[in-house]
């Protein structure tokens, strides 16, 4: 029978597992405080958490929340990396924070939504533009047609000011000349 604290960790983790889009579950043995904190740090300022819960609390609250195929990536000391906002940016920052300091972390699985990742697709997620660089994109394209029929349709207004300021620059040269 867990105790009280125990079933506030399952009842934690239940929480979790259900609002969170996106669950990677990781292998953190070998990584120091430094190393951690830094980590914790970096996924803070993007939107996402570095969570560590024993594996019987973490299995309880998978099957709690319906995602008992979360369950299959629980071995040995794992943390799950959780966020409420962008998975891409989640997944992003913990790759490239992991790579870059060279931290021993083994990523094992994880959830998107309802679909289960392997260690590929985690990757491959960490490898997408985040949502506001895809917006920037879009309002980019967008923009750019506008732009374009603008510029169209200034060009004969323009040609026509500078044919207009070209005659009165002859004509000042003309009086010039002829006094």
């Amino acid at each position: 029978m867990p105790t009280d604290k125990g079933r506030a960790a399952v009842a934690e983790m239940k929480d979790i597992f259900e609002s969170s889009p996106l669950v990677i579950a990781a292998d953190y043995s070998g990584v120091d405080v430094a190393g951690m904190t830094g980590l914790r740090q970096e996924l803070r300022s993007n939107g996402a958490r570095f969570k560590i819960v024993k594996n019987t609390f973490a299995r309880l609250a998978a099957d709690e929340a319906g995602r008992s195929e979360l369950k299959d990536v629980m071995t040995g000391p794992i943390g799950f990396v959780v966020t409420d906002g962008d998975p891409a940016a989640a997944a992003k920052a913990f790759v490239n924070y992991a790579k870059s300091n060279d931290l021993s972390i083994n990523i094992l699985g994880g959830m998107l939504d309802a679909d289960v990742l392997d260690v590929s697709r985690v990757n491959a997620l960490a490898k997408l533009p985040s949502k506001d660089e895809l917006i920037a994109k879009m309002l980019g394209s967008m923009n750019s047609p506008i732009t374009g029929l603008v510029m169209v349709m200034s060009g004969p207004v323009r040609a026509l000011a500078t044919v207009l300021k070209r005659h009165v620059d002859n004509q000042q040269q003309e009086e010039g000349s002829a006094a």
